[in-house]
């Protein structure tokens, strides 16, 4: 049974993309939550209720296909780009004076995307098992090309490599954290689409090295999807960035380890260059 949240106002976006805002105190400032492949604002859960009790405005919305948010039967909703534009138009919607992106995995990309594109209203990055400073190119040797019908006859393999490769430790808290908290829960429509879709080409070193923004790394050290040497390469090519690496976690660490790692964001969003 699906957990329900509360959040203090949903909205539908052209009744296609459903979004949690929840208003705060800070009256300039506002976190924007972006997930990734197969995962939904649930995962945020931890932080959108620590937040939110400390007075800031959130905002996380469902990707197309994802958690609440419509799913279009047709590729092309799935792309990189189009994606890109339905954050823009969350970003557009909501964006205060000061506005802070937090993304997970494929969601850093459109933070990035975002950041680059608006550098007067972004005014921090926080990237969290994001990978490398590389371009986008689906893979053409990938398990995500096998048609539809496969990849759901597959589906339950899927959850059950993504639950090993994902989460640290595979108990009865992590099997619950997976079902519970949406953190692989999408159709083999979708996820073909999404695994597909992520073409972008000027996603490039150069392209991140452009970022001016203060950056936060947060690296979950069992992740078994993106190496640490691709967040260590990122931190190289950003031009201001932090690492931190948790030992306990792996690629959902916020989720694993939500203590940690909000106090680790909560740290950086107070924290201002000198």
């Amino acid at each position: 049974k699906r957990r329900k949240r509360k959040p203090k106002k949903v909205i539908n976006i052209d009744c296609k993309k459903q979004i949690t805002s929840c208003k705060g105190t800070h009256s300039d400032v506002v976190l924007f939550f972006i997930h990734g492949v197969g995962g939904s604002l649930d995962i945020w859960k931890e932080q959108l209720d620590f937040f939110t009790k400390l007075g800031y405005e959130v905002v996380a919305p469902d990707l197309a296909g994802h958690g609440c948010s419509s799913a279009p039967q047709i590729a092309a909703a799935y792309t990189f780009y189009a994606l890109a534009e339905d954050m823009r138009a969350v970003f557009k919607r909501y964006a205060k004076k000061r506005n802070i992106l937090i993304g997970h995995s494929y969601g850093v990309s459109f933070c990035t995307f975002l950041a680059h594109e608006y550098p007067d209203l972004v005014h921090k990055v926080i990237m969290i098992n994001g990978g490398g400073p590389t371009a986008l190119e689906p893979s053409l040797c990938s398990i995500f090309n096998m048609p539809t019908c496969v990849l759901h006859l597959l589906s339950p393999c899927l959850a059950w490599s993504f639950l090993k490769a994902g989460f640290a430790r595979q108990g009865a808290k992590e099997k619950q954290l997976l079902k519970e908290g949406n953190a692989f829960n999408v159709s083999s429509f979708v996820l073909r689409a999404m695994m597909s879709g992520q073409y972008w080409p000027e996603g490039d070193e150069v392209y991140h090295a452009e970022l001016a923004v203060p950056v936060l790394l947060v690296h979950g050290m069992h992740d078994k999807f993106v190496p640490v040497e691709e967040d260590q390469r990122m931190a190289e090519i950003l031009l201001i960035a932090f690492l931190k690496v948790i030992d306990e976690g792996s690629h959902m660490v916020m989720m694993e380890c939500p203590e940690t790692v909000n106090t680790l964001l909560h740290e950086f969003v107070l924290w201002e260059p000198e």
